[in-house]
């Protein structure tokens, strides 16, 4: 499998493909500075894994060049799932962004004698090989202000609109679109099973850790407690039940 890093300093660069190297089905390590020259290798090549820092232009103030590079190569069909770890020192906004990318995952630096990089590159590594890699997992993708989202929605408990703006209720996050209908996101999702308890709500079968029908109240595991509206009451139940095999 192949990896690509994306470094600017010599360095870090030089020790990051050393782990890498040593890691199990790694056959080759493509590193680079620029995002240019990175870019044009993914391109050109198949890469399996990149690793990326985040501040690339360590004189330019806001730079982010990292989380650009990530979104262009989330643009190409073939990266589109790719896993992604970034190397970085995180502060700010970053976390934020790290997520509408939807990294893999993410390591601090510094990254002290590599064996936690190693261990987190071989996770990704065996992911990808044992055809772990969320291949299956099913995401929606989402732009607003300038921004891609890739909502992948095993982690989302439910989404719902309120006066015009769309909440995306994540296990561990929130994302929040104005002038979005919740129906139009319900539109596109073809796999994963939603429910409506109420107009404008659509709540995820796998996070209802319990439902109380005579006070018509969804119980979430996030802990947020849904109302079952009274023209929805009926449907919900029945599928609900369905979904769940009993009968009522």
């Amino acid at each position: 499998m192949n990896v690509l890093i994306l470094e600017d300093k010599t360095s870090s660069r030089e020790a990051i493909k050393k782990i890498a190297s040593s890691c199990t089905g790694v056959t080759y390590v493509y590193t680079f500075s620029k995002c240019e020259e990175a870019l044009k290798c993914a391109i050109d090549k198949h890469i399996d894994l990149f690793l990326l820092d985040i501040i690339l232009e360590p004189g330019n103030i806001n730079d982010n060049s990292g989380i650009f590079f990530a979104e262009n190569i989330r643009g190409y069909d073939k990266y589109k799932l790719t896993p992604i770890i970034f190397i970085t020192v995180l502060m700010g906004l970053e976390r934020d962004l790290l997520k509408r990318v939807h990294c893999y995952d993410y390591i601090e630096k510094p990254i002290g004698d590599g064996r936690l990089v190693k261990e987190h590159i071989e996770e990704a590594l065996y992911a990808v090989s044992a055809g772990q890699k969320p291949d299956s997992r099913e995401y929606v993708p989402l732009h607003y202000d300038g921004i891609g989202y890739m909502v992948f929605l095993d982690e989302v408990v439910f989404f719902e609109n309120k006066m015009g703006v769309l909440y995306i209720h994540l296990t561990d996050d929130e994302i929040c679109i104005p002038n979005y209908p919740a129906k139009k996101f319900n539109n596109m999702i073809h796999k994963t099973r939603f429910l409506t308890p109420v107009y404008g709500t659509y709540i995820n079968i796998n996070y209802i850790s319990s439902v109380d029908f005579r006070h018509r109240e969804v119980y979430m595991q996030d802990n947020s407690v849904i109302p079952i509206g009274g023209r929805k009451f009926k449907k919900f139940k029945e599928e609900y039940f369905k979904i769940n095999n009993t009968s009522f």
